[in-house]
This record gives structure tokens, sequence and C-alpha cells, in this order.
């Protein structure tokens, strides 16, 4: 059977069809629809990666490692150098609470000889505040960088030393009141930070006058070797010793092999080869256009734009125009279509800089620079872009024949952190005939690359690895990862239930999945406020104009009446307002004709009147337009204030071939990076079937807005609160989108345009008096195409079937409904515990923990501070806190905005409190720091279900930590039970684990009343059921309910206590939403 795949690929879904083809390639029936959904592989709040927490602690620990592993040395030495024993070490910090302030022995020692137990503490101290130092100084000078931030306050500092005469860091530290409060840096404030190196002359300056004052053990063997170890730092090029995965040149490691020299490195985008090719390309892709005409640089012209990049870096087209000598009416082929820029503003802020890397080095180096070999300047670049260290960077470019004089300046320049795709081997071989102004494309063929060939061996299933496609290595995104990962799956089960390859594929992707969190953000705002601006014209429409019920042409007709000022833009004529929503007086027109250009965009609308659109007929306005009305109409489009793109369409002069076959293309296809990969990807491995129309373009990717204006031609709604089957809605849209159906819609948009007037007697033909327009059929894919797609979306279609017969269905067919299919997460991943370290406390046989809270964190509940620890410890210090409460109102942020001293009895001010311990009663910990602290348990991993015959069922969480042990937890929730009083499970009552996004099938013992899963959604507000299949989504241990939504996630119950249920079972759902029973499992453990 011939088939077509459809596929509308988001950053969190996969809408899915397949769809039977009759004997001219057209789809004629739905086989299969469903969505996928996954989780975006980001943090949902900001857009993080995900690996982010998991590698900022990883460098934690290294750092902290490090940290013991230098202090351990340092007691190593003190003990060898007999200054003191390890056990006499331990002794001294027996008793630290007798010994004086650190800060002030670092002071006294530049002037009194400490005793040996100060001297070693002193050492020991010292050894733990290393200072700042950059591996890159050149990196550190960049202020909005944090090594920016951390050298400003190294600077401010010094200067405040040398101002105020301190001598050592220390002794600042110690005396001066900027640093009474508190001497160590706080979260986002680098304000106490100092330079390594005034740590190292403090160091020195105190063996000195250790020395001078008699202290025995001041040797200067001592100081060296001290300071070897102090000083001792791994190169940040090296990563971590020994056997570590992480160890090596990372940056070396990961880069890319060349995509037409496989065995070839990737150049780094700073080298020159990169820089100069990527400037050849953009300049030999520069189109003028003007009347229509469009036509590239000539060779002069392109030699022109070359040497003005090479002249100087901050270039844009304003910069080109006036080197070209261009004339007003001649525009590029950028986009001019910002509605609040004019086309001088966009192309002054455009820009044209491709030689970024060139002029860093020209600036440092001088002409010198210019005169170096391709070669030599590749080197520089690639050395700049791999290392991170300064030795390192000295290394390499020593190893490359570089001067002393030479390296030193590179050291100066900042790094260079990007690589491209083609290695300088490939672009040493293209640029020469990138030079004479061929295309990328034709110059990759010209060089010997057959760029267009694919001879890789095509297969019925897709590839799902980098060993077997390399290509999957590039997409280093991880939410564009997870989708692409997600749409493999998909295409390949969906070829599996076939039992065969289609003959065609269709797919559409989301333009957020280019985008990042921050640019998604952005695009939702805009959409939010392009939606409150169109309810608000609504409410006009039915307050100022009286509409009962106006739609989507009322509202574009208000927006174009005022964008035009009211007028006719053909006729110049004022359209009364009155009479603006009157049937058959006014349309809204194509500005290029539909069934030429396929854009229903806003840009290619006009308002006009009725008579004006049948006269124009599918014609262009200048060549609609004659003699004085023509040029009044000129005037009139370029006085206006329309967008430019709009008036760029107004005064187009003619349509050429590659006009009407470029409009197609760019308004049909997805030409998007993303698009293009998946597009390429598909032909390069998909194996497809024989088609009956011999057509060539058999996957192509489908723009968003063709699938939006046939899905809207077609009367299918989509409400995207409404649940997650809209994405497979959109999938059997864009599974429609073939070529015959886009050429019937280009017949019928082209006789709705030719069809007002009789060639013979110049009579109008009937029109639609509420719209204007010629009364006739918008083409479907089929004639039951809606009612099908409609039942098949149905609860229950074979009902909806057996009450309305299709001819493409038998009179007794089962359907089964639509089963959304969701990523189950079995991942035992995160951390094993949250930061907060918390103190361990037991009191009439309740567990507590204790921990530190800011005071800006403290509440009041029923006049006393919430979970205040023994506050008759202090009560001079709990009473002001509490009447600091009091007097702001309890709001804690603005009571302690300012610094809050601790009280003494003689009523001084002492010093200022930041944190005080709170006390909470003690849920499921893990035992950290040796078992002397707890910390609360990071994420839950599942819930094991186990059934007690005559009791019913009982939930045991597991969590990351309990993942690591031998053992797994047998205690069951017991709600508003602490964790000593949960029930002990017996291992032969375990029925299942239960994963997020895990199915399972409830049986209520009454109706359960389900309340909408988005507040936005046009559903009831409740839904009634007593039996039904549903997504797992968490657990509660207070109360040992949990979340559970019907597939569609349109209705949810966030608490459903489960141990009264009279059936829960679990279910495995594939990603194709097929539906299996699991039996009994058995208890898996971790280790």
């Amino acid at each position: 059977m011939k088939y077509i795949i459809g596929l509308d690929m988001g950053i969190t879904s996969v809408g899915f069809s397949t769809m039977m083809l009759d004997e001219q390639d057209e789809p004629c029936r739905i086989l299969r629809m469903g969505s996928r959904i996954f989780e975006a592989a980001e943090h949902p709040k900001d857009g993080s990666s995900l690996a982010a927490p998991r590698r900022e602690n990883r460098s934690m620990r290294r750092r902290l490692r490090r940290k013991r592993h230098r202090k351990e040395r340092i007691r190593s030495l003190i003990v060898n150098n007999g200054v003191m024993t390890a056990e006499q070490i331990d002794n001294i910090y027996d008793a630290k609470n007798q010994l004086s302030d650190i800060y002030q022995v670092r002071t006294e020692a530049l002037d009194r000889r400490l005793s040996t137990e100060e001297f070693v503490r002193l050492l020991i101290h010292l050894s733990q505040r290393r200072g700042f130092k950059s591996n890159r100084k050149v990196d550190a000078q960049e202020k909005k960088s944090e090594a920016g931030k951390l050298l400003n306050a190294v600077s401010a500092n010094h200067q405040l030393m040398l101002e105020k005469g301190y001598r050592t860091v220390g002794e600042m530290l110690y005396r001066d009141e900027k640093f009474s409060a508190y001497k160590r840096n706080k979260a986002d404030d680098y304000s106490n930070t100092f330079a390594r190196s005034e740590y190292e002359d403090e160091i020195r300056a105190i063996f000195r006058a250790q020395q001078e004052l008699g202290n025995p053990h001041a040797t200067d063997k001592l100081m060296e070797d001290y300071l070897a170890i102090y000083l001792s730092q791994r190169s940040f090029d090296e990563g971590p010793g020994g056997k570590s995965p992480y160890a090596g040149n990372q940056i070396e490691k990961m880069i890319g092999k060349c995509t037409l020299e496989p065995n070839e490195k990737r150049a780094a985008k700073a080298s020159y080869s990169f820089e100069y090719f990527n400037l050849l390309s953009k300049v030999n892709s520069i189109k003028i256009v003007c009347d229509g005409e469009k036509r590239a640089l000539n060779d002069a012209e392109r030699q022109t734009v070359i040497q003005l990049a090479f002249s100087k870096n901050a270039i844009n087209y304003t910069s080109i125009r006036k080197a070209l000598h261009m004339t007003d009416s001649e525009r590029f082929n950028i986009s001019y279509s910002q509605s609040d820029k004019t086309a001088d503003e966009i192309e002054k802020k455009t820009k044209f800089t491709y030689l970024t890397a060139f002029h860093t080095f020209k600036k440092a180096y001088g002409n010198a620079y210019v005169n170096w070999q391709t070669e030599k300047k590749n080197r520089l670049a690639y050395a700049l872009t791999a290392y991170r260290n300064d030795s390192s960077i000295v290394d390499y470019l020593s190893e490359n024949g570089f001067d002393k004089a030479e390296t030193e300046i590179a050291l100066t320049l900042p790094t260079f952190t990007k690589w491209g795709n083609l290695s300088e081997k490939a672009l040493n071989k293209i640029i020469p005939y990138l030079e004479q102004g061929m295309l990328y494309h034709d110059a990759c063929t010209a060089a010997g690359y057959n760029f267009k060939a694919d001879d890789t061996e095509k297969r019925m299933y897709l590839p799902a690895h980098e060993k077997e496609a390399p290509e999957l290595e590039d997409i280093k995104n991880p939410v564009v990862r997870r989708a692409i990962s997600q749409t493999i799956k998909v295409v390949n089960a969906l070829i599996r239930e076939r039992g065969e390859s289609p003959c065609f594929v269709n797919i559409e992707l989301a333009r957020e999945l280019s985008k990042n969190k921050a640019d998604r953000n952005k695009i939702e705002k805009s959409q939010k406020e392009n939606q409150a601006n169109n309810d608000r014209i609504m409410e006009r429409l039915k307050n100022e104009f009286g509409l009962l019920s106006p739609t989507g042409q009322d509202l574009v007709k208000l927006k174009l009446w005022e964008e035009q000022d009211g007028k006719c833009p053909y006729s110049l004529k004022p359209i009364r307002i009155e009479r603006l929503f009157e049937p058959g007086y006014t349309d809204i027109d194509h500005i290029i004709p539909y069934s030429l250009c396929f854009d229903d965009t806003y840009n290619n609308k006009v308002l006009v009147m009725s008579s004006e659109n049948r006269q124009k007929s599918n014609r262009i306005p200048m060549q609609y337009l004659e003699g004085k009305r023509r040029d009044d109409f000129r005037v009139w489009v370029e006085n206006s204030h329309l967008r430019y793109r709009k008036k760029q369409n107004l005064l187009k002069e003619t349509l050429t071939e590659d006009d009407l076959s470029g409009f197609k293309k760019r308004n049909l296809q997805d030409t998007q990076y993303l698009s293009s990969f998946m597009l390429k990807y598909l032909k390069k491995y998909l194996a497809l079937s024989p088609n009956s129309t011999g057509r060539k373009n058999a996957i192509q990717a489908v723009k968003g807005s063709a699938t939006a204006y046939m899905r809207k031609r077609w009367g299918i709604q989509k409400i995207r609160e409404n649940g997650d089957i809209h994405h497979a809605v959109d999938a059997v849209v864009i599974a429609c989108v073939t070529s015959g159906m886009t050429q019937r819609i280009s017949q019928y948009a082209k006789y709705k345009e030719t069809k007002y007037q009789n060639p013979d007697t110049g009579a109008y033909f009937d029109v639609d008096k509420r719209t204007g327009e010629v009364i006739d059929r918008f083409p479907t894919p089929y004639q039951w195409f809606r009612d099908e797609l409609l039942m098949r979306c149905s609860d229950d279609p074979s009902r909806v079937l057996h009450e309305k017969p299709l001819p493409n269905y038998a009179t007794d067919e089962q359907v089964a409904p639509i089963f959304v299919s969701r990523m189950p997460k079995h991942k035992a991943k995160g951390s094993a515990h949250k930061e907060t370290i918390r103190k361990p406390y037991k009191q009439d046989g309740q567990k507590y923990t204790i921990s530190k809270a800011p005071l800006n964190t403290l509440k009041l509940k029923n006049g006393e501070i919430e979970n205040y620890f023994n506050p008759g410890s202090d009560t001079l210090l709990y009473d002001a806190l509490k009447e600091r409460l009091v007097a702001f109102g309890g709001d804690a942020k603005k009571a302690f905005e300012a610094p809050f001293h601790k009280p003494k009895s003689d009523g001084t001010p002492g010093p200022v409190v930041k944190k005080v311990k709170l006390i909470d009663k003690a849920t499921i910990t893990v035992p950290v720091q040796r078992n002397t602290a707890v910390a609360d348990n990071g994420s839950m991993v599942r819930v094991d279900v186990f059934y007690v015959e005559g009791e019913g069922y009982y939930l045991v969480p597991i969590y990351v930590a309990d993942t690591v042990g031998r053992i797994l937890p047998n205690r069951a929730i017991v709600a508003y039970k602490p964790h000593d009083e949960w029930k002990e499970m017996n291992e032969d009552d375990f029925v299942f684990s239960l994963y997020p996004n895990d199915l399972v099938r409830i049986r209520f013992s009454k109706e359960m009343k389900f309340s909408l899963s988005r507040k936005d959604s046009t559903l009831p507000d409740e839904r009634v059921m007593q039996e039904g299949l549903f997504y797992y989504r968490g657990t509660n241990i207070s109360t040992g309910a949990i979340g559970i939504i019907n597939h569609d996630n349109t209705y949810v119950i966030r608490g459903l206590g489960v141990k009264r249920l009279p059936l829960m079972e679990k279910y495995q759902v594939d990603v194709l939403g097929n539906i299996s029973k699991i039996g009994k499992e058995k208890r898996m453990r971790f280790k």
C-alpha cells in the first residue's frame, strides 16, 4: 500500500500521520495519526543546560579535592621539616576556641615573633586562600566576564591598600572597616578579591619578618618549598589528572571532522582561511534588486566590497551602498520587513562583518600581519581557539615558528571559541573558485567535491546513533538533539508498523526549535501581545460597529483600513467606515495573486473596493493600473507608512520566471537550518517506495504558514490549550501539502481571481455578498476529508463512523481513538541531595533537622518567628528579630534590608547577624559529611507500588540517593506521619514501579472529578470519570497522593489517594501510542 508520512516537529512534540495514496499519489485516507510528547532537554525556568548543575558540582568537587590535597601537602611539609608533629597539629585545632583571631595573627606576624602553634596555624590558614589568577590575562580584562569582575575587585583593593599604606592583604583585612562585616566573597559579590601575587608577597613578608625576629622555623628552604606547593596549579588545558575522562585538552578532543574532508579536523572560525572563505561566500550571494529584477554583483563590484571589508571591520549595507554608488531605487536581497524601521535604518543596522579576527590581529601586529603566509595566520587563530592557558599558547606558537616578540603579542589577544564545518584543506581548495565569483555549491563542485552526490546506502529505517550517522554529532543543542532523536524513533516506528517504506515524507519544523530559551520567550511574548491586540480590536468591532460575531476577516479589514488611512490603494478613493463591513463593498486583495505566490501573509494584503478587485483580476497592481492612475498610485505608496515589504509588493513592475518559482519555494518550503538538516538527513538515509507519478521531490520541508493557511481554509480549528492532539491534526494537514494539492489550490485561486468578468459580454458573475468573492469550494484533499479527520479525533471514532459512514471505511470497521504517547523518565539522574546541609536533632523521640537560614527568609506565625530554633538561648536576639519583623508587617526582605546587629545586654550593637537557626521536622534525609549531618533528598526517581491483601495499595518512594545503595527502601508512605512511622513492606507484595509519565489503568471506587490542566482551555471545567488510562506525574510524600493526567493532558487530578483504589494496573505505551498491559514486575535494583 502506498502511503505518505506527515511530521510536525516541535521542541516538546512530534505530531505524526500516515495517509494512504491514490493512483495519482494524492492522500485518500488517514491510516494513522498521533502525537509523541516529551520534555524539552533544558531547564524549564531559564532554558539552561540540564547538564550545567552536574558540571558545576563536578567542578566544585574538583576544586575542593585539590584544596584538600594542597592542605595535606602543607601539613606533610610542616611535619617533614620538624616544625611540629601531626598529632601536635591536630591538638592545635582541638583547642581552636582559645586561639586569637587568625587575621590578628597575620597582622602581628609582621611585628612580633610567633609561637610555633601560631606559625603552623598561619601556614595552614594561608594555604586555603590563594587569591585570583586568570589562565589568560587578556580574558580577565573583559569587564563583563566573571574574570573581568574579579579583576576589577583586585584593582580596587590594590588601590585601597596603596592609599592607606597597608603592608599586606592580611593587615588590610584585619584593620580596614571595609572588611569588618565579612572577609570572604559572597554570592555575586567579588569585592573581597585579591591577586594571588599579593598573597605571595604577604607570605614572603611574613617569612622575612619572622626570620628577622628570630623564629627558627622560618627558613628560606621552608618558604620556597611552601610557595612551590602554594603556587602549584594544573594547567587549564590539561584538565584533571589520572585516568579521568576529562583529562587532556577537551577542546582539541571535541573538534569535529570536516564535512568535505572526513579525515581532516575543522578550521577555527577565527582563522584567516575561514574568514576569507566566509567573506567571499557572502559577497558572492549579494543581489541588487531594482524594479523586481535581481542581479549578482559584477567582478568590479565584488572587489570593491572585498576591499571595503579588508579596510575596516565595522561595515554595514549602508557602507556597501555608498561604495557601489547605488541609486535610491536599488535594494539588497536582505529583509526589509521590520515595521518600525525605514529601509535606510535597516541597511545601517544590518552588519556585514566577516573579518573580525583579521582586524583584531592586524591591529595587534600592524601591517606585518597582512604579509604573513596564510598558514602562519591560521596557526595563530588555532592557538587562540584551542588553548585556554598562556603557557600552552606559548608552547604551541614556539613549535610553529613564532618568535618571542610575536608570541608575547599573541598573549595580549583575546580567546576565540568557535569552529567552522570545513577544514583548512577544503577551504584552500574552494577559495580560488569563490574568488571567481562562484556560489558555494558551484565552488565545491569545481574544487572536485561531489557536493550533491549521495552514495550513502539507503535503508528502510533511519540510523539513530552517531556511529551510523556522523552528522548527528553536529547537533550540539540538547533541545534539538532530543527533538531529532524522537522524530527518528517515530519515523522508524511508523515504517515498522506499515511493513514497507513510504513513498513520500512531508515535515514541518517549529520555528522555535532553532531558538534559545530567551528568543522563544520573546516570540511567546510577541504572540501574546498580538493576541491581546486582536482581542481589543474584536471588542471594538462589537462595541463600535455593532458586529455580533466578528470574524478574522473583519478584524483584518479594520486593521488594513486604519493602516491605509481609509483609502483604497488602487482608486485612491476614500472607503467609508460606516460601509466597511457591508457585503460586497470592500475586499481583502492579495497584492501578488495567491495563485502565483501562495503568500497569505499580512504584507501581501490590502483593503480595496470590490469593483477594483474584480477588475484587477489575477494581475499585480502595476500591471493593472495605467497612466495617471499608475503614477498617482506609485506616489501614494512611496509616501505611505506601509512596511517596506508591502511597498515592494505593491510597486513590483513584473513577475519573472525566477519570481514565480521563488514564491512557491519561499512560501511553501521551509529553508531554515534545522528543516534543511532533517531534509538532508531523510534524503540521505531513508529508502522510499516507488511512486506512481514519478515525482522527484519525494521528501520536503513544508513551511508553517502554508499548513496554517490550509488548516484555516479547511475549517480545522487549532486550540493549543485543548490538549496535545492538535499536533497529530497538524501532521495530517502537513501530509496533504502535496504537489497535486498545491496545483489545485493555485488553479482555484486563479479561477477565483479571473472568473468575475465574462470576456465576451463584460458581465460580472455572481459573487458572495458577504465576502465579495466568487462562490466556490476551496480544494480539499478529498470530499470527506474533514469528516474523517473529526471522526479520527473523537473519543470514540468507531461510534462516530457507525453514525456517519464514510466511503473509504467498511461499515463495521473498528477505528481506535488517538492515544497520545509520552516519553517516560526512567533514568535515575540528578543530585542525590539538596544543597542545604542540616544538623540532625532529636527531641521527645521526634526527629528534626536544624539549618541556618538568611534573615530575609524569616516568617511570622501567630506572632512568633516560625520554626525558630531555641529562642530561649538568646532572648535578646530573638525579641529584637521579632520586633523588627513585626514593625515591617512580616516582610522579612524589607525588615532586614539594612544590616542587623546582634543586641548586647548593655544596649550597644554587637556583630552583624546574617543567619539564624531554624528547626523542621525530619522527613526522608540523606546522611552527609561522614554521617555528622543530613540534607534533604534530591529528586524522586520512582515510586514502588505494593499491594497488601485486605488493606490496599502502598507507595514506597525511591530517590536518587537510594540508587547508589545496595538495599532499596521498604517503608511505604503513611499520610501525615514521619518517616519512622511509615509501614514496612514485604517484598512479596511488590506489584510494579512507577516512573514519571508511566501509564496506569485506574478504577475509582466512585466517579472522580478531573479539573482542566490548562486554565486557557475552552473545554468544560470538569470531567467525570470512573475508570481510565492515565499518565503518572508524581507523588506527594506528605499525603501519599499521586498526580495523574489523562492521555492528552486536558484534565488532571493533582492529589489522588491510592490506598483504597479498586484497581491500579501498569501499562506500556510505545512511541505511536500502542498500549499493552504489563504483568507483575520484578523489583529492579540499581546495583
